[in-house]
């Protein structure tokens, strides 16, 4: 079971990779899987290809395009 900070810091991770991501494959999978992470039942249902996403992600630590204001 996962807290609300560790959806969004995972949610954060996923549209970082989303938006760096070389491959368009996994960008497009990252950005899929953040939105619907939105969706509080869709964090209790990652099966082991959302976990792998989520744990390439973490391992690319992208930082965002833009710095927020």
């Amino acid at each position: 079971m996962l807290t609300p900070r560790q959806t969004q810091q995972i949610m954060f991770r996923l549209r970082c990779a989303a938006e760096r991501d070389p491959n368009d494959v996994i960008a497009n999978a990252c950005s899929q899987l953040a939105f619907e992470l939105e969706l509080p039942r869709r964090v209790n249902e990652l099966d082991d290809k959302d976990r792998e996403l989520i744990r390439y992600a973490f391992q690319k630590n992208y930082a965002p395009l833009k710095e927020a204001v």
